[in-house]
């Protein structure tokens, strides 16, 4: 037997139902109500999701280096939180959906910026991050 969920990937209640793709669910809430959510103020080594299908991958063809400079983009991307880089701007990848709620974070003022710690193409593309607010 397996598991039964909402039928569409992507989409994740954060507050009031409000979804990472800006939809409200159906009756409007989170069933069971919201919780003040506490925002860190550092999360270390965050294994980025997707980099191979990244803005800058696919565009640069490459992988930034250790110490570059990444931030947080404040705003859901194609239903998802990404990371920039600073000097290009370009998305390097996504967040995995456990800092989904970071999105309220946001809603409270709180940025984050950090640095890669390594990026490699073997096996495949893939960036780890530090992010502090």
């Amino acid at each position: 037997m397996g598991s039964t969920g909402s039928g569409s990937f992507g989409t994740y209640k954060v507050e009031n139902g409000q979804t990472t793709d800006g939809e409200k669910t159906a009756n409007g809430d989170m069933n069971g109500g919201t919780t003040e959510v506490e925002c860190p103020s550092n999360i270390a080594v965050i294994h980025l999701e997707d980099v191979a299908a990244s803005d800058y991958y696919n565009s640069l063809k490459s992988l930034p280096s250790a110490g570059s400079t990444v931030s947080l983009y404040d705003k859901i991307y194609k239903g998802r939180l990404v990371v920039k880089d600073d000097s290009t701007g370009k998305f390097l990848g996504n967040l995995p959906t456990q800092y989904n709620l970071l999105i309220n974070c946001f809603k409270k003022g709180v940025n984050y910026t950090g640095n890669v710690i390594v990026s490699g193409s073997s096996p495949i593309p893939y960036i780890d991050v530090t992010l502090h607010a």
